[in-house]
C-alpha cells in the first residue's frame, strides 16, 4: 500500500475511545427516535428517510471528496467504494423492511425484533471466521432479555404483542439487514477513510429510499401511508426541524462515528453497544412525554428500567478481557 493509501486509512483507536464513539452514536440515534416519530405524522417514512440521507450525503461530500482523491487505487479505495455501496444497500433494505413490517405489527414487537441483531451479528461473524468470546455471547443475551423488558413486558405483568404475524417476519428480515450492515462496516472501515464510506452509503440509501417512496406514492396513492409519500412543501415545512436534526446529527455525525469506531471495535462488540439506542430512545421518549413536548409514546416504568439495567450490564460483561488492540470480540 502506498503512503497516500495508508494516510487515508483511519488511525486505530483504543477500545475505550471506540466505545465512547459507539455510545455517542447510540445516544444520538435514541434521541432521534422521537423526532422521527413526530415526522411520520406529516411525511411518509420512506420520503423522510430519502431526504434525510440525501441531505447527509450532500453535507459530508465536501469533506469526503478530497479525502477520496488522496486514496491511491487499491484495497483502500475498493473498500471505500464497495463497502459504502454494500453498507448503503443493507441500510436502505433494513429501513424499508422495518417500515413495511410496521404496517402489520406493533411498535413493541418491531423494537424487540430489530434489536435481535445483537445476537445475529456474532452469529454472522462465525461464518467469516470471527472468534466470539463467551463474555460477548453472555452480554448479547443479557441485551436481548433487556430488550424484552424494554419493549414487550407490560407493567401489569403480562407479555404484550407476542403473537407472530407477517409484519414480524419483515422486521426480522430488517434485523438481518442491519446485522449485515454492522459486519460490512466492520470489514471495510479498518482499511480506508470513514468519511468516504459514510458519504457513499448515505448516497445509496437516500437514492434507494427516494425511489421506493415514489413507487409507494404512485402505486398506492389513495392509501393514507401512500399519500404521505407524495412530496409536498407543506409537509417539508412541518418536519423541517426533525429533518435537520436527523440529517445532521443522526446521519452525518452518528453513522460516521460508527464507521470510525468500527475501525477498532469488533462487529459483535459494536452491536451490543449500538443496541443501547433502544435504552436512550426509551429515556428520550419518557422525558419528552413528561415535559409535554409530545403526546406520543409511553412513560418509563420499573420494568423498562430493569430492561435498561440489563442492557447496560450486557455492555459491561462484553467488556471483560477486551484489549485496545484485540483482534477478536
Amino acid at each position: 500500500m502506498t503512503n497516500s493509501a495508508s494516510s487515508a486509512a483511519p488511525r486505530r483507536l483504543g477500545i475505550f475511545a471506540a466505545d465512547a464513539l459507539l455510545l455517542t452514536a447510540a445516544l444520538i440515534w435514541g434521541a432521534t427516535f422521537v423526532a422521527q416519530k413526530f415526522a411520520t405524522e406529516h411525511m411518509g417514512p420512506l420520503l423522510f428517510t430519502g431526504i434525510r440521507f440525501a441531505i447527509g450525503a450532500a453535507i459530508l461530500l465536501p469533506i469526503a471528496l478530497p479525502r477520496f482523491r488522496r486514496i491511491a487505487p487499491g484495497r483502500a479505495r475498493r473498500n471505500a467504494l464497495l463497502g459504502g455501496c454494500l453498507a448503503g444497500c443493507a441500510m436502505a433494505l433494513g429501513s424499508t423492511l422495518q417500515q413495511v413490517g410496521m404496517h402489520s405489527t406493533s411498535v413493541s414487537n418491531a423494537g424487540f425484533i430489530t434489536g435481535l441483531y445483537v445476537i445475529i451479528v456474532p452469529m454472522l461473524g462465525l461464518f467469516v471466521g470471527q472468534r466470539v468470546r463467551w463474555n460477548v455471547w453472555v452480554g448479547a443475551l443479557a441485551a436481548v432479555v433487556g430488550l424484552f423488558y424494554l419493549s414487550l413486558y407490560d407493567p401489569s405483568g403480562s407479555v404484550t404483542g407476542i403473537s407472530i404475524n407477517q409484519g414480524d417476519v419483515w422486521v426480522l428480515a430488517c434485523a438481518l439487514a442491519w446485522s449485515f450492515h454492522v459486519q460490512i462496516i466492520g470489514w471495510a472501515a479498518p482499511d480506508t477513510d470513514p468519511f468516504v464510506i459514510s458519504v457513499v452509503q448515505f448516497a445509496v440509501t437516500g437514492a434507494a429510499a427516494l425511489l421506493a417512496s415514489q413507487v409507494v406514492a404512485h402505486g398506492w396513492p389513495t392509501e393514507a401511508w401512500g399519500a404521505r409519500e407524495v412530496f409536498e412543501f407543506g409537509a417539508l415545512q412541518a418536519v423541517a426541524w426533525p429533518l435537520a436534526f436527523a440529517a445532521l446529527l443522526s446521519t452525518c455525525i452518528a453513522f460516521t462515528l460508527q464507521t470510525v469506531a468500527q475501525s477498532s471495535a469488533p462487529p459483535a462488540h459494536a452491536a451490543i453497544l449500538l443496541s443501547l439506542e433502544s435504552v436512550f430512545a426509551a429515556v428520550a421518549e419518557a422525558v419528552f412525554l413528561a415535559t409535554g413536548w409530545t403526546s406520543l409514546g409511553s412513560p418509563m416504568t420499573r420494568w423498562k428500567l430493569a430492561g435498561c439495567a440489563l442492557m447496560f450490564a450486557g455492555v459491561i460483561v462484553s467488556q471483560w478481557r477486551i484489549r485496545a488492540r484485540s483482534a477478536v470480540a
